[in-house]
């Protein structure tokens, strides 16, 4: 849970970075005739980027998913669907309404679901093998 609240605390200083950052970018490089036509490039880039980023993570979650599938199978299945839902929603945004800036915040958002989700797998994996004498703690 700690850990949780920290990366909040770290999402929270990223976007107000990123906001006040975008209006100083504003501010300072005007947008000319040549930055547009090479901001296709940055946005063909960035969408691209974004959903292997996002694909990637979801690929990494699986091996989490079929360890708690043997203790659990259908709140397993079910996690997993949501998970994978979130994933695609994710990804939709960005062919919808791609800004960069937004796009690393739903980045660093979409890992905040992982992250939370990683804690309710490790919950159960560790109330299905843990030992009410001796409780094992990795440190």
């Amino acid at each position: 849970m700690k850990n949780l609240i920290k990366f909040t605390l770290i999402l929270g200083i990223f976007a107000s970075v990123y906001f006040v950052g975008d209006q100083l970018i504003g501010i300072f490089i005007p947008n000319h005739e040549t930055i547009t036509n090479t901001s296709l490039l940055f946005l063909y880039g960035g969408i691209t980027g974004y959903v292997l980023f996002i694909v990637f993570v979801v690929l990494l979650q699986e091996e989490g998913f079929r360890k708690i599938r043997g203790y659990k199978p259908k709140l397993s299945k079910t996690i997993h669907q949501l998970y994978i839902f979130i994933a695609a929603v994710f990804i939709l945004i960005a062919f919808i309404n791609f800004e960069l800036q937004l796009l690393i915040l739903l980045a660093l958002v979409f890992m905040l679901i992982t992250a939370s989700l990683d804690s309710i797998r490790d919950k159960i994996i560790q109330e299905k093998e843990g030992n009410v004498l001796h409780p094992k703690k990795i440190i």
